[in-house]
């Protein structure tokens, strides 16, 4: 009797363990998100704003986008805390797809990126950590909140990171200002960017509508791994359903794609979407949820 209380018990900390948020990957989380933040104490705030003239240098269709957020006239944000709500992911293109909760940090004075998805594969809590901290990218894998069962770094993930960082900030516009990121007139409705950080380099093309809307993102500069190998592949992000939200105007809806011979595959999809600006730091106190506490 006294060998199945025990096991009962034993049972009962396992399963609160793994219903509970939080974990050891989370911790590393935090810990790389409060090094961006100390970096950017270091950097210092922007300090400005939004303005006609601070804009001016920047493509026509970029100033359009801009001024289409309702981000005139408003402090330029030193960083965005962004959470993907209704979130459906594939981890392979053979899998059904999981939901789950999806939460990152991206830092404007240096690309700094931390990303954080939550969900649950045959019952098990998983959790991925993709980040790209000072031009270094990772991402890893956690099943059961204890047992890696992925890490990929190098060259390739360094570049991949860097690229995302410039996708997501259509809806954080400050990064379009920095120095880092330059710009080349394609057509009247694609400009081409590309962003440099310690060493490495990426190119990518924004497509805009007639308003002057962000509605899509495309590269060749991302790798898809394959039976162990990473192959370039064509990448694209496509952002729909503008609508204001706590004052600022961005897309609804975001689709994550890779572009494959036999067509195109999605492997993220959201279409509920909340951001908060210039937030100060995050804790343990902080929910993996994505809850914003600031």
């Amino acid at each position: 009797m006294f060998w199945l209380k025990l096991v009962i018990v034993i049972a009962g900390i396992i399963i609160i363990y793994l219903l509970l948020p939080g974990g050891r990957l989370w911790k590393s989380y935090l810990k790389d998100v409060n090094t961006s933040f100390s970096s950017s104490a270091v950097s210092g705030e922007p300090g400005e704003f939004f303005t006609e003239e601070r804009i001016s240098k920047l493509p026509e269709l970029l100033q359009k986008h801009i001024i289409n957020g309702d981000y005139l006239n408003k402090p330029v944000m030193s960083n965005m805390r962004i959470h993907f709500l209704n979130t459906q992911f594939r981890m392979s293109k053979d899998k059904d797809p999981i939901k789950i909760d999806y939460q990152q940090i991206n830092f404007a004075m240096h690309p700094d990126r931390h990303a954080f998805l939550a969900g649950r594969l045959m019952g098990l809590p998983i959790q991925v950590k993709d980040t790209v901290l000072d031009g270094t990218g990772s991402m890893t894998i956690v099943i059961a909140k204890l047992f890696q069962i992925s890490e990929s770094v190098g060259d390739e993930m360094d570049q991949a990171q860097l690229i995302t960082a410039l996708a997501d900030a259509v809806f954080m516009p400050s990064l379009f200002l920095q120095d880092y990121v330059s710009w080349s007139v394609m057509n009247e409705n694609t400009l081409e960017a590309t962003i440099t950080w310690n060493g490495i380099s990426a190119a990518r093309q924004f497509t805009f509508d007639s308003n002057g809307d962000i509605t899509r993102f495309d590269t060749d500069d991302r790798y898809m791994e394959e039976k162990s190998e990473m192959i370039p592949t064509p990448w694209y992000v496509s952002y729909e359903n503008y609508e204001y939200k706590n004052g600022y105007r961005h897309p609804r809806s975001v689709k994550v794609n890779w572009r494959l011979s036999e067509g195109d595959y999605t492997y993220f999809a959201s279409d509920e979407i909340e951001v908060a600006y210039s937030i100060k730091s995050m804790s343990v106190t902080d929910n993996q949820d994505g809850s914003f506490r600031h």
